[in-house]
């Protein structure tokens, strides 16, 4: 054992080891899961209110919203999407923001496809539609509004 390191030789070969790259389809899938769990983790007050009103039709909004935000967002994590701006790295100062903000995109996706579908009279034809747009647009603008506040809004 080296007294220094704490470990064996063959432990040390392990770590400088080099690991196989993915392909495509298995970096899509890990930035797929980054997004998911980071939705997730960050949007838990509002699955925690969705599940509360027990209510199947909240419920198919908010799994629609959270598909589109999660593509959109794996699609930029990925670098396959541009909307100007990277995918912001997770820090505890922006953890706040992405409370803030996904859990009102959550919301959003549950309450705008109702009223879209109430106003325009086109009902459940349009809901899951609407709720779908809301995520892919609440994931596309997290990027950029993140730098353009991050720059001091000028």
């Amino acid at each position: 054992m080296d007294e220094h390191r704490g470990t064996t030789p063959e432990i040390e070969e392990r770590r400088i080891r080099l690991r196989p790259e993915n392909d495509a389809v298995g970096t899509w899938l890990e930035r797929l899961f980054d997004a998911t769990s980071e939705l997730v983790v960050f949007a838990i007050p509002a699955f925690v209110l969705v599940v509360l009103f027990n209510s199947a039709t909240l419920s198919g909004r908010t799994i629609v919203t959270a598909t589109g935000f999660i593509l959109v967002a794996a699609a930029i994590k990925r670098r396959t999407l541009a909307v100007g701006a990277p995918w912001p790295k997770t820090s505890t100062r922006l953890s706040l923001a992405r409370l803030a903000y996904f859990n009102t995109v959550v919301v959003v996706g549950v309450v705008l496809p109702g009223l879209v579908g109430t106003a325009t009279g086109a009902g459940p034809a349009l809901v899951l539609p609407t709720a779908f747009v809301v995520g892919l647009v609440g994931a596309g603008l997290f990027p950029p509004l993140v730098a353009l506040i991050g720059r001091g809004g000028d």
